[in-house]
């Protein structure tokens, strides 16, 4: 009998790293708005009350960015307050037009790249790991908490989960949470807020993950262990755009590849090949063919476009494999795939 382990965390809005990357997607769809073509690649660091921007922003005609109300809009979103929020931007970012030559090689693949694309579970798990679903559950509530508790849950925190599988049955062994808090929020005041709620989400997993409501107990439940948490947001640490990797796709039982998709538009094969991946694993396991499977796409540059070889690795009951069509298939891409 086979027990198999499954760990995975994820972030609140208001951690730094998200704040960073948050920045650059709204830089991405600043300008993929006003040109669906636009060239974007950026990155950000956030630190204190300053963000720094470098990169390029290309799109004809030209989109200046307005730095400083895009970054009081994410960080407002974030829930991020207005005392808190960086007030200086600082960038070395190449904006301009979007040049015909440009434009004309924007559908093809300008970089080399090797994606990932991993899917697994079902519609309920939204072809994720189990741990990973998890982890997005107890974000959710937790965000849903801080945002009824505004005044006394701060906006930066994140979850990490563990979870034991054996015969199909999940069993609890771990929830721990780090959540920014304002001052005088006790211990006793952060287990009320949190630990009913974290219950009830580990209730509504159950359909998903048989047993998770059985074996959720108060007892597996950590709220900052290394205690006080006031200073938090980005004056308790810096962030940095595309530093969540494993967070943003699969966990930390799966191989990543290519680099991050913040901050770059739809055409960059990081983002557009990773995408492609996770189509193809996910139209694997849905339409029944293996259980789990995980994607290897390699994306070369070429005069006439991308060369693209591809493989993948796929399971069904014990370890009878399946490889996917010949070539990466047709349609557009599907981001919902990804979620």
């Amino acid at each position: 009998m086979t027990t198999r382990r499954h760990i995975a965390e994820d972030v609140l809005p208001g951690h730094p790293d998200r704040l960073a990357d948050a920045v650059a997607e709204a830089v991405v769809d600043h300008a993929v708005g006003r040109d669906r073509d636009a060239l974007v690649g950026v990155e950000v660091a956030v630190h204190r009350r300053v963000v720094f921007v470098t990169g390029r922003v290309a799109s004809s005609p030209p989109a200046p960015v307005p730095w400083g109300e895009l970054v009081d809009d994410v960080c407002a979103s974030a829930g991020v307050a207005a005392a808190a929020r960086p007030n200086r931007v600082e960038t070395d970012v190449d904006e301009g037009p979007l040049d015909d030559d440009e434009r004309g090689i924007r559908r093809f693949s300008d970089d080399q790249s090797i994606t990932v694309g991993h899917a697994e579970g079902s519609e309920v798990t939204h072809y994720l790991p189990p741990g990973v679903h998890a982890a997005h559950t107890m974000r959710a509530t937790l965000s849903r908490v801080r945002c009824a508790h505004d005044d006394r849950l701060l906006a930066d925190g994140k979850v990490l989960v563990r979870l034991s599988e054996e015969c199909g049955r999940f069993v609890w062994e771990r929830c721990n949470v780090a959540v920014q808090h304002a001052e005088g929020v006790g211990f006793d005041e952060l287990h009320t807020l949190l630990v009913p709620a974290l219950g009830e989400a580990a209730a509504s997993l159950d359909a998903a993950l048989p047993g998770s409501a059985e074996s959720w107990s108060r007892e597996i439940v950590r709220i900052n262990g290394l205690g006080d948490f006031t200073c938090g947001g980005t004056d308790g640490d810096n962030g940095l755009s595309g530093k969540k990797l494993a967070v943003d796709f699969y966990g930390p039982m799966t191989p990543l590849g290519g680099g991050a998709m913040c901050g770059k538009d739809p055409h960059k094969v990081d983002r557009a090949g990773a995408l492609r991946a996770r189509q193809l694993a996910v139209r694997l396991v849905r339409g029944g063919a293996v259980r789990t499977a995980t994607v290897w796409l390699t994306w070369l540059p070429r005069p006439r476009g991308a060369r693209l070889d591809h493989g993948a690795r796929g399971r069904r009951g014990m370890g009878r494999g399946a490889h996917p069509p010949r070539g990466p298939g047709a349609g557009p891409l599907d981001r919902g795939d990804l979620l």
